[in-house]
This record gives C-alpha cells, sequence and structure tokens, in this order.
C-alpha cells in the first residue's frame, strides 16, 4: 500500500510489480528487492491457501527485518534529523573574488552558495574558481586586480545551474540519494525551510556526503 501511495502505483498492481518498479525511486527497495519479493510470496503462501492447515510460517527474524523495511520505507530518516548541523557560508552581491577564496581556505568549504538580493542564483565551486584565475593568467591578465573584482561580474555563477538544488529541511535521505543518483552533476544541495530560492540556507548537503548518508540508511 504505501508504495503505491508514494508512487502512484495503479491499486490492482501485484505486489512484486510495485517493488520491481520502486527499485528506480526508492534505494530503500533497491537494496532489498530479492527479500522483498521473497518476502511476498511467503506472504501468498501463508494467506492464499485452500484449507486451514498451516503450510508455512516466517521466522520471527524475517517478521523483524520486514518491519524494519516497512519502517524506512513508511517513515523515512530525514537528513536534517541525521545529520549534524554545519554552518553554511553564504556569499551576497558585491563579494569579491579574493574573498570567496579566503572564505574557502578558512572554512575548507568547496561550494558556496551565492545570494543577490536574498534570492538564490548560484553555488560557487572550487572548480569554478580554478578555471576563472587560469583564464585570467592565460590572457595575461593582473591576478591583484583580479582578486579584488566582484565575483557575479567573473565567475559564470548565473550560468552553472545544473550542478545545484534546492530542497527543503523535510527531505528525506532516500529522496536525497536517488537525486544524485538522477543527476550525475549535481554537486551541492542547498536545504532550506520550505525549499524555495528566496529562503537563506538552514543547511548544505554536497557530494561527499553521499556515502555517509547511505551508511547511516543502511544501518537505520
Amino acid at each position: 500500500y504505501a508504495l503505491r501511495t508514494q508512487y502512484n502505483f495503479k491499486r490492482g498492481m501485484p505486489f512484486s510489480d510495485c517493488v520491481r518498479r520502486s527499485v528506480v525511486f526508492n534505494s530503500v527497495i533497491r537494496k532489498y528487492e530479492e527479500e522483498l519479493i521473497d518476502y511476498g510470496r511467503l506472504r501468498n503462501a501463508i494467506i492464499h491457501r485452500s484449507t486451514d492447515e498451516v503450510i508455512v510460517e516466517p521466522y520471527d527474524e524475517v517478521v523483524e527485518k520486514m518491519e524494519s523495511i516497512v519502517r524506512l520505507v513508511t517513515t523515512p530518516p530525514m537528513v536534517t534529523q541525521i545529520l549534524p548541523k554545519r554552518s553554511v557560508s553564504m556569499a551576497k552581491d558585491n563579494v569579491t573574488v579574493g574573498s570567496i577564496i579566503e572564505d574557502m581556505s578558512r572554512t575548507s568549504y568547496s561550494n558556496i552558495p551565492f545570494y543577490l538580493k536574498d534570492t538564490l542564483v548560484g553555488v560557487i565551486t572550487r572548480k569554478m574558481l580554478v578555471n576563472s584565475i587560469g583564464e585570467c593568467i592565460a590572457n595575461g591578465g593582473d591576478i591583484k586586480k583580479y582578486f579584488n573584482e566582484k565575483a557575479i561580474d567573473k565567475l559564470r555563477i548565473l550560468d552553472e545551474n545544473n550542478h545545484y538544488d534546492v530542497v527543503s529541511e523535510k527531505i528525506t535521505i532516500d529522496n536525497v540519494l536517488y537525486m544524485f543518483q538522477q543527476n550525475k552533476k549535481l554537486t551541492t544541495l542547498i536545504i532550506t525551510k520550505n525549499g524555495t530560492y528566496k529562503e537563506l540556507p538552514v543547511g548544505i548537503i554536497v557530494t561527499s556526503d553521499v556515502i555517509d548518508l547511505q551508511a547511516i540508511l543502511d544501518n537505520y
């Protein structure tokens, strides 16, 4: 029932088909796909029998495993409940290239949300900075002067929009893993209260968090 509701499957779709189709969207289902198919067969053997004679009975550990999977599917953990809170370094309006570099060096952050008039318009990455500085050097530019230029004028902040996204603070770990799986260019998820671009961030998820999130989900 939970899978049919979450992914809008037809009401009469067999359990095994629901599992197979959910693999694309849900990492929990993907991990336990074969076990769930077997559990479905076990359920059918228990319920759909022609006599009152018990022909099969599940072990306690099977029941516990199934209950654990059900919890993960019906009440998946939210990222904000699991990941330790971290401060989010932001850049605004007239910040210079040099200031961004200093901020990255001080915080060790590689992805910094950039805001214009309190609206998220991009995410500055180390790769973006390195490419921009390299172009300046290749063109014989004055690096010292370049560092004092506005980041919005020198970096491709507004053009680079396929490597980040915005999500609400209620996003689940499984949904995060799905987003990174679907978009191989994704490097950053900005977490805001309601998942809109006109809110300041309350958290951030980067590519390096994916392995930790998967491990947390596996042991939840």
